[in-house]
């Protein structure tokens, strides 16, 4: 139940956030200037830790940003859209959420690609994935995901206000890593309880 009400929240918080974008960006004046340098410091923020592309012209690297912003957008949302199947019913649908990890898995692999975070000091073959028979510890795994998916976007590496810190992106790509692992795990998971749930 406390899951559930931390989703409806957030779905709350990103339909309102998208109501003051829209009427920020509409406006003009000192608050659409505004608007437009806060972007601009969270493209600058978030293109230090793309992988650099010589000769680069601005609207290449405007799209560059939209591309690697939109793939933490479409991580968020398609986490939070499988963590509500999960829970709003009470049998799991492992068809679906095992696509839906696979989704998921695929942005992964694209911010891994399309950011040049240092090397995680964790690589992938050194994490274990817990022992999962039942669907209770499918939907564990599946809260441990969440965990690691919200650590990664809310990381302060991120945010154009803060310093830039080689330890919190260090930790950016170990959580990277982490939810790369366990998306692969959790597909293989969902289509073996799928057989026996049959």
């Amino acid at each position: 139940m406390a899951h559930r009400s931390r989703f409806h929240l957030l779905l709350f918080a990103l339909a309102l956030a998208g109501l003051f974008s829209c009427a920020q960006g509409q406006g003009r004046g000192p608050n659409a200037e505004r608007t437009r340098a806060i972007e601009r410091a969270e493209m600058d923020r978030l293109l230090l830790w793309a992988v650099p592309k010589d000769k680069e012209t601005e609207a290449m690297r405007e799209n560059r940003f939209k591309r690697i912003k939109g793939d933490f957008r479409d991580l968020q949302s398609l986490n939070n859209k499988m963590m509500a199947d999960a829970w709003l019913q009470d049998t799991v649908n492992y068809s679906s959420v095992a696509d839906m990890v696979s989704k998921i898995r695929g942005k992964a692999n694209d911010l891994k690609d399309g950011l040049s975070l240092p090397q995680s000091e964790e690589p992938q073959k050194g994490l274990k994935a817990p022992a999962v028979t039942t669907p209770r510890q499918f939907r564990e795994e599946l809260l441990l995901l969440d965990k690691i998916i919200m650590r990664f976007v809310t990381n302060p590496v991120f945010q154009a206000n803060n310093a830039l810190d080689v330890n919190l992106a260090r930790k950016a790509s170990e959580d990277l890593e982490h939810v790369i692992f366990l998306t692969a795990d959790l597909k293989q998971n969902a289509q073996k309880l799928g057989k026996t749930a049959h």
